[in-house]
């Protein structure tokens, strides 16, 4: 797939970026910036939201799959400068841009009728290039009709269709944020060092591996997803597959309790009132054979107010939706199969635009 590029304008300074060892001796992008009034505007893209990630989860495939050893795992200093880059950007703010490693680069591109902020690893010829495998993310700018709302993908090739599922989230409702895992969960070896166990990886159960970025604490995609936590007051939609004998959808806050009132209790009753069935976590689920409550998930501790969400749950949960999905509610919709649509419908008939 090749995309023509438009320059806003031409980049007023080259980032200038020196070398890191991570813990396994590859090297991250530490980025220097020499001149504070730099700005690094965004590359205006004509391509669509859509074919853009179709096109990175391929390559992700061929790149980043279980096994690959991929991932690169930043230090904590890295990933922090990065998250705060990447939500700094996407908040429009070009000299924050200038931050962003070698690798990544920022653009505007068209979704409907409005402009979105975009940062990924995309060559200067539009098609992925990338080093790291820290995500791909996305925002809109606040206006009446948008919805504060932010879509994440942890799990882009194993959880299959949730990338796709996210975007049409994203476009479709107009939600603000976007935000994609880069790798396979099972991309890497190394443990995470969290809470829980899984078999996602093949074999026996086994810790959360460090590439998982659902249960890694030590990941981009955690960061981002904490930078916004803290800086706006969004509600969080994060997009699970599963193959357990479970209803069509398995919803929960992460709590392991269920309420009647807030945003999760209101998507269940949306969800299954277009038709697919709805198991609630807190309300007769876990239980064997279908147990995928979210508990241990790093991103909906840190929202619930942990400060170790490594290993420690928070206190304050309702904030993030966990919706763990069969593979017949993420298909992507075509004539005869509405796929994920009633989940896509449901999230505009949920979360109140602005």
């Amino acid at each position: 797939m090749s995309f023509r590029w438009f320059f806003l304008g031409a980049l007023l300074v080259a980032c200038h970026a020196n070398q890191e060892s991570t813990h396994d001796g590859r090297k991250q992008s530490v980025l220097d910036i020499r001149d504070a009034e730099a700005t690094c505007p965004p590359i205006a893209l004509n391509a669509s939201l859509d074919d853009l990630v179709h096109a990175i989860v391929s390559n992700m495939g061929l790149k980043a799959g279980a096994g690959s050893d991929a991932y690169v795992v930043p230090s904590p200093s890295v990933r922090d400068a990065f998250a705060a880059s990447v939500v700094s950007t996407l908040s429009g703010d070009t000299h924050k841009a200038c931050g962003l490693p070698a690798s990544y680069r920022s653009f505007s591109l068209h979704d409907g009728a409005e402009d979105i902020l975009l940062v990924a690893e995309l060559d200067a010829t539009g098609h992925p290039a990338p080093q790291s495998f820290w995500g791909t993310y996305a925002s809109r700018r606040p206006a009446p009709g948008t919805r504060a709302l932010v879509v994440e993908a942890p799990h882009p090739l194993f959880d299959k269709n949730t990338p796709y599922e996210s975007r049409a989230v994203f476009s479709e409702a107009r939600a603000e944020w976007f935000l994609m895992a880069g790798a396979h969960r099972c991309a890497n070896e190394g443990s995470a060092g969290c809470d829980g166990t899984t078999t996602a990886c093949g074999g026996d159960s086994a810790p959360y591996r460090e590439s998982d970025t659902a249960h890694a604490t030590t990941s981009p995609f955690f960061a981002i997803h904490a930078e916004l936590s803290r800086s706006t007051d969004a509600p969080f939609l994060q997009l699970h597959g599963n193959a357990q004998s479970c209803p069509d959808a398995l919803i929960s806050d992460a709590s392991g309790t269920y309420s009647d009132a807030g945003v999760t209790a209101r998507l269940a009753a949306a969800i299954e009132a277009r038709g697919p069935s709805v198991g609630r976590c807190g309300l007769g689920y876990p239980k064997t054979g279908c147990s995928l409550c979210g508990t241990d998930n790093v991103e909906a501790r840190m929202t619930a107010g942990s400060s170790q969400a490594c290993t420690e749950k928070g206190t304050q949960y309702g904030r993030l939706v966990h919706l763990e999905q069969r593979p017949g509610l993420r298909q992507i919709p075509d004539g005869g199969t509405p796929g994920y649509q009633p989940v896509v419908d449901a999230v505009i008939a949920t979360f109140t635009p602005r």
